[in-house]
């Protein structure tokens, strides 16, 4: 039977007309990955939506393995998320205008959740196809930290066994070409980024 892999990624936001995560999915290839089904989904990113969103697709497809994709503008490298934290102090508005400050996700939840996958084994797969990676302590408080919360939550109140992995993504160097000045933001190719996250997909399967 073929494992089930599920990809997520965010709609664009904060002003932005594209997200690195949802050019990446859109790229992934089916065939890449042996002995795999291939499903996608895009997120809304939205705090008073994802929960329901990602706990549903978790419980009705129950994944081998679930990797998340993120923006995280200015960053230089892939980053390999390890702690998801139960908090939500968003420093700029969702694209439904909700912005908490100083919430939790879950009354009653946990601090923080660990990643159910290896986050340095999935780090050190980027640098050896010679992307530059690193294991990032925590996702911010962001909703992309809010996703983390919930699906692990999921995952692990139901006792699944699926991996997941959140993986945050620069800005393509295809998105910053236009800008002018001297404070056009880091970024990395497209295409580097898609060779960056099938590595991780393939050492996570």
């Amino acid at each position: 039977m073929k494992k089930k892999i599920l990809i997520t990624a965010f709609m664009p936001f904060a002003g932005r007309r594209q997200n690195s995560a949802l050019e990446v999915m859109a790229r992934l290839r089916p065939s890449a990955f042996k002995n795999c089904r291939l499903y996608r989904e895009k997120l809304p990113v939205s705090g008073q939506v994802i929960g329901r969103k990602i706990s549903g697709l978790i419980s009705k497809l129950k994944p081998d393995y679930l990797v998340s994709l993120g923006l995280a503008a200015g960053e230089t490298a892939i980053r390999v998320e390890r702690f998801a934290l139960n908090i939500q102090d968003y420093g700029i508005k969702d694209n439904s205008d909700y912005q908490p400050k100083g919430r939790l996700i879950k009354k009653d939840g946990p601090a923080a959740y660990f990643v159910t996958s290896n986050p340095a084994r999935l780090a050190a797969a980027v640098k050896k196809v010679s992307v530059p990676a690193y294991v990032s302590n925590h996702a911010g408080a962001y909703v992309c930290n809010h996703l983390m919360y919930e699906a692990l939550h999921v995952i692990t109140s139901t006792k699944l066994k699926t991996k997941f992995a959140f993986i945050h993504l620069p800005l393509t160097t295809e998105m910053t070409a236009p800008e002018t000045g001297r404070t056009i933001p880091p970024s990395l190719p497209l295409a580097t980024l898609l060779k960056a996250v099938e590595a991780i997909i393939k050492t996570l399967a």
